[in-house]
């Protein structure tokens, strides 16, 4: 048995916490090097794609850890994942349509002053969330001087304010 087998623990049935904390060193700063090879937009724009891929690399990084599965398996899948990632960005970002397809599109709840009940119904959007957001982003009661309303790709709810009320 190496000693490279001996720290991590490879091949065991059972980790030793002394091997848990040896991977879960090597997981944090493999972690760090595949966010920053992500990039910062992984983690600032938290779109559902983005939200996935972290919930995928956070899973095996994790699984990774704790259990005796293939420790550098987990860590060369998460290094695919993220690779992954950083095409699709870069192909959504050189194509509107493959981050329509990826992302979505905004999708209006009011269009020039009339709320949209199909897409409300479609996105489960209620009245109710869209008051909440009223208060969060424009600290309003009612959305008079409101123009439009989108659900964004992001799934925050944006506000277009009309042209005599934008100051």
């Amino acid at each position: 048995m190496s000693a490279v087998d001996l720290i991590f623990g490879i091949g065991a049935e059972q980790l030793t916490t002394e091997q848990m904390l040896a991977r879960a060193l090597v997981v944090f700063f493999a972690g760090w090097v595949l966010i920053r090879f992500a990039g910062v937009r992984t983690l600032g724009r938290v779109t559902a794609f983005d939200q996935l891929t972290l919930l995928i690399i956070g899973s095996i990084l994790g699984r990774s850890v704790i259990s005796g599965q293939n420790f550098f398996g987990c860590l060369a899948a998460s290094l695919l994942i993220t690779l992954l990632q950083r095409i699709m960005s870069w192909l959504m970002y050189r194509s509107k349509a493959v981050g329509k397809i990826f992302k979505g599109r905004p999708i209006p709840l009011m269009r020039h002053g009339r709320m949209d009940e199909r897409n409300m119904a479609r996105t489960l959007v209620t009245n109710e969330d869209i008051d909440e957001a009223l208060h969060t982003h424009l600290q309003r009661e009612d959305i008079e001087g409101v123009q439009d309303i989108y659900l964004e790709r992001s799934g925050h709810i944006s506000f277009i304010k009309k042209q005599s009320d934008k100051k």
